[in-house]
């Protein structure tokens, strides 16, 4: 026989907490953080050189810079939109989300100009669909190399090995980072039952850990560095 206390049901109702705007900010961070990865490349068949689409890609940024030429702009965008055709739909959003997200913001600097010399309205949209392709193209460029292939093709350009090394390992450790992040909000999240009115304390706490995290794993590289001798020649593996 139980005794009656054990068979009693525990109706617990935690209160709903409400209040999670901080804490899906810090963990959309993670997560955009923990995208930023090394990419496998949209390359089929016999992909191009990253040397040669690096050159293209900075000409083509180039001249869209420089000309004046409406002409030229529209040439330049129908043979951009010719060559994302050919891509699968959903790599086609990504590239068009990454263009309309900067000409938007670029539209909405160049507001207050556009209102106080109307006259010159052309020449802030000419600049707004500027930017809108020349994210494209970069947005295809990231999508079709591989970042040891662009590291190489840096190399191949004689950009100083340090400098390379500094893109590379921030790249790394801005993804070890955001998992970490991400981790530590989860466990946070399993862990809170109902309502918690110390959310300041849990979240400078998550923040306070990514950051000795960041400073231990800075201090491990830098001995590791010293250990093996670096000598700032920085090898790239293609």
């Amino acid at each position: 026989m139980l005794p009656s206390w054990m068979e009693r049901v525990d109706q617990y109702d935690p209160p709903k907490d409400c209040s999670k705007f901080a804490v899906k900010t810090i963990q959309t961070i993670g997560k955009a953080m923990s995208r930023i990865k090394v990419q496998k490349g949209h390359e089929k068949g016999r992909p191009l050189p990253a040397l040669f689409k690096l050159l293209v890609t900075a000409g083509g940024i180039l001249f869209l810079s420089i000309t004046q030429n409406k002409l030229c702009i529209m040439a330049y965008a129908a043979i951009l939109l010719l060559y994302l055709c050919t891509w699968p739909a959903g790599d086609i959003l990504n590239i068009m989300k990454a263009g309309c997200g900067a000409s938007v913001l670029a539209l909405i600097i160049l507001l207050p100009a556009m209102f106080i010399q109307p006259s010159g309205i052309r020449n802030e949209l000419l600049i707004v669909i500027k930017v809108f392709f020349s994210i494209s193209t970069l947005s295809i460029f990231n999508h079709t190399t591989q970042w040891n292939h662009i590291t190489g093709a840096l190399k191949k350009l004689h950009i100083p090995g340090i400098f390379i090394f500094t893109l590379d390992i921030t790249l790394k450790y801005i993804v070890l980072l955001g998992n970490l992040i991400t981790e530590l909000l989860t466990s946070l999240q399993l862990r809170s039952v109902g309502k918690n009115n110390k959310k300041h304390s849990s979240i400078g706490g998550v923040m306070g850990v990514t950051f000795v995290r960041g400073t231990e794993m800075n201090q491990q590289m830098y001995e590791a560095m010293q250990c093996r001798g670096f000598t700032d020649d920085y090898s790239v593996k293609n």
